[in-house]
């Protein structure tokens, strides 16, 4: 398969175009001494979907207008008949306020409060982190171990943050229980139970 983003190709394409023949290169050897690496493009964060305790995906509603209730806009939707309005917080690094929302059509209804227990958190790169419960636990400048992680030795310490729908949290990676290095990463869901 010819990669078109490369200079020879590239090249061979801008030739075609022209009347006059003109030569392209021959690309040149690659140097074994010399390590290939990636380019270290960072991706962008996705929004971040919330599953309810019934197993409800919800899922954010972006960013143009949408739904309003008393106020407050409908910033996930939940299927056909549920929504999530106003903010969502995350307090003490795994209790999530939100209000979830009745929608009947084109228009909401009513809405209920919620205080709810983020049970686990699935990062970008499919890690999966379970809460570590609420008793004691290591904690790293002030911030809590909340989340221990599958893939790493380590966890999510200190709150999970929002913004706009994308929801942040601090991988932390442990040799037993000193801290080596952190690093904010994206969540792509946050599961949530009753408390």
């Amino acid at each position: 398969m010819i990669n078109l983003f490369t200079p020879k190709a590239l090249l061979a394409g801008l030739c075609l175009g022209t009347l006059v023949g003109c030569v392209v290169p021959d690309e040149p050897a690659a140097d074994t001494d010399t390590p290939v690496t990636e380019d270290p493009t960072p991706t962008e964060a996705a929004e971040t979907a919330i599953v309810l305790p019934d197993g409800t995906p919800c899922l954010h509603a972006g960013r143009g207008a949408t739904l309003a209730f008393e106020g407050k806009r409908l910033n996930y939707t939940c299927g056909d008949t549920a929504g999530l309005i106003g903010d969502i917080t995350i307090d003490q690094g795994m209790d999530i306020t939100l209000e979830k929302a009745t929608i009947e059509g084109t228009t909401i209804t009513s809405s209920e409060p919620m205080l709810l227990m983020v049970s686990s958190v699935e990062l970008a790169d499919g890690t999966t982190c379970l809460n570590a419960g609420r008793g004691a636990t290591l904690a790293f400048d002030e911030k809590r171990l909340n989340f221990s992680c599958d893939a790493v030795e380590g966890g999510l310490i200190g709150d999970i943050t929002e913004d706009d729908g994308v929801f942040m949290a601090e991988l932390a990676l442990l040799d037993g229980t000193e801290l080596i290095a952190s690093e904010t990463v994206p969540v792509v869901s946050l599961a949530t139970v009753e408390p």
